[in-house]
């Protein structure tokens, strides 16, 4: 695989893996099989176990577009993007950063498509539509609109039959998004101290605060479906709460001001209530019941001081 030489092309393509190399192997074939070649591969390894590196290394030894940030920790997805982005910055200062989950797979033509696009009106970023490989249906909710304060987040369209070539949207997940350069460079990188979940809504934000995010119809990237999970009836899935409610209090904290700061931090109060009182009346969860609720107002005290970092240890083998 030749490297772009074109000015303006050269793309650098950041993915986050953790213990899922029969995963990881079809990312980085998609990646290698596009139609406009990438001119680097960044790999973030979060400290996978022994045999995910063994197949790591094998996988890259001998590819010079090809790079593993071995971390001695795991960092989540939001760290490791940021260290992921950082590197790539400052050692290649590329022209595009090309963000993907190590379970997206982009088609042949998904970076051309999007890069057909890249002389639009103060473009913050392009993002590709997203087709759910498990459940055989677009994945709509990764492409957001704001709303509340930023206390909530939806999808912004229902049916892509209601989609224009080209849309506007609030927020998008890092699956295949495609940030400028320069737009990096002004703006800066991930939140690191996320650690997983709304990193990608934060970082996205961030840059619609100053620039356009375009939802691109023709630009299609396959990713897997998340695992059916009830998440009530067992504490394996709770750290997955606690991130999503903390971060949700952090973010709204960080984008709103004065009223709308205490407005957010109301509507955000009132959901963790009802999380307890769901918590407390949801029949099934016998012994897990107040395990649940220690999740959720740790995650509530922790988004109101402000608290970053892995915090909570995540379940084995979740992401």
């Amino acid at each position: 695989m030749e490297g772009v030489k074109t000015k303006g092309d050269r793309v650098v393509a950041v993915t986050v893996t953790f213990n899922r190399f029969y995963t990881l192997r079809n990312t980085i074939h998609a990646l290698e099989s596009q139609t406009l070649p990438l001119w680097k591969i960044i790999i973030v390894d979060n400290h996978s176990n022994e045999e995910n590196r063994k197949e790591i290394l094998a996988l890259t030894e001998g590819k010079e577009h090809m790079e593993v940030l071995w971390m001695e920790d795991n960092l989540g997805g939001a760290g490791g993007f940021e260290t992921g982005m950082r590197y790539a910055r400052e050692q290649y200062a590329p022209d595009w950063y090309w963000i993907m989950d190590d379970d997206a797979y982009p088609r042949r033509d998904t970076l051309e498509k999007l890069l057909e696009h890249k002389k639009l009106a103060d473009l913050g970023c392009l993002a590709p539509l997203i087709w759910g490989v498990d459940w055989q249906e677009y994945q709509l909710y990764h492409h957001k609109e704001i709303k509340r304060f930023h206390t909530m987040d939806r999808a912004k369209f229902s049916r892509v039959e209601d989609m224009g070539e080209v849309e506007q949207i609030d927020a998008d997940g890092f699956v295949g998004t495609l940030f400028p350069g320069r737009v990096v460079d002004e703006i800066g990188f991930p939140d690191g101290g996320l650690f997983i979940y709304g990193d990608d809504t934060e970082y996205t934000t961030r840059i619609r605060q100053k620039h356009r995010i375009y939802l691109i119809k023709d630009a299609v990237i396959d990713h897997n479906d998340p695992p059916v999970v009830n998440a009530v009836f067992g504490p394996q899935t709770y750290w997955k709460l606690y991130y999503t409610l903390r971060n949700k209090i952090l973010i709204a904290k960080k984008y709103n001001a004065g009223i709308g700061k205490w407005i957010a931090l109301l509507l955000l109060s009132g959901h963790c209530m009802w999380q307890i009182a769901y918590s407390l009346v949801r029949k099934g969860l016998g012994k897990y019941r107040f395990l649940r609720i220690q999740y959720v107002l740790k995650g509530m005290f922790d988004g109101m001081a402000g608290r970053k970092g892995k915090t909570v240890e995540p379940a084995a083998g979740g992401k």
